[in-house]
């Protein structure tokens, strides 16, 4: 927790997880799905493992991740961040639930 800058997404996971007797060592991954990226504290993710299908994800948080990501490839033929906003705009979003294999 140390090595990471305050009020990260991660340490807000590895917070969690010790808080639940887990202790994951240097360089190995934790698995965390945000959930309110607007507050600073070990509620603002949700530890994989603790996933349900009541689990609500942030939905701006991925949104405006997912367009960025978008937009990069989409640029090379006129799409950027509007107009993908604009075709989002009438689709439905997906609850976490419909993610889980």
């Amino acid at each position: 927790v140390e090595a990471y800058s305050p009020r990260t997404r991660t340490v807000a996971a590895l917070e969690r997880a010790a808080d639940r007797g887990l202790s994951p060592g240097p360089g190995q991954d934790i698995q965390y799905v945000v959930v309110d990226d607007d507050r600073d504290s070990i509620e603002r993710v949700c530890l994989v493992d603790e996933v349900d299908e009541t689990t609500a994800y942030d939905q701006s948080f991925y949104r405006t991740r997912a367009v960025r990501a978008a937009a990069s490839v989409l640029s090379a033929v006129g799409w950027g961040s509007e107009q993908i906003e604009q075709y989002l705009s009438d689709r439905e979003s997906v609850p976490l639930s419909g993610f889980r294999s």
